[in-house]
């Protein structure tokens, strides 16, 4: 999943809206921290810890916890309300949240586990980092 998301994580990275958004990290210097490289690493991983409460929330309780009042019949309302939290963000991302909650949902559904939408989230949101600090760097 994540080697079918870096191209589009490319191509997103080279659009004015994904650039005022991403790298996140770019936020930090407004709360007056030095441009010291180990913090940009310690929000990173503070960054990371968010996805550990949504799929938790998203794939641990309203599909696993679901499962045995709705059955399969909890993916798609569970995904649509996953992909009202990125309402704000840019729009493909926004968009693209829906079918990337469908099929977290899914493999939750399948694996019973939250893990394996774990680390493709965090791995879509870090190279997302990646992709903006790149995409920030190729723009100048």
């Amino acid at each position: 999943m994540l080697c079918l998301m870096a191209p589009m994580i490319v191509l997103a990275s080279t659009q004015p809206d994904f650039l005022a958004m991403y790298p996140k990290a770019q936020f930090i210097n407004a709360l007056r921290f030095s441009q010291e490289s180990w913090r940009w690493v310690v929000y990173e991983i503070c960054y990371g810890f968010d996805f550990v409460s949504i799929e938790f929330f998203f794939r641990g309780f309203l599909i696993l916890a679901l499962l045995n009042i709705c059955g399969k019949q909890c993916i798609v309302p569970v995904a649509c309300f996953y992909c009202t939290i990125h309402f704000g963000k840019p729009l493909g991302e926004a968009i693209s949240s829906f079918w990337g909650g469908l099929l977290l949902g899914i493999v939750s559904f399948n694996t019973r586990s939250i893990w394996g939408g774990l680390m493709v989230h965090l791995g879509i949101a870090w190279m997302m980092e990646v992709g903006g600090w790149l995409g920030a760097l190729l723009k100048k």
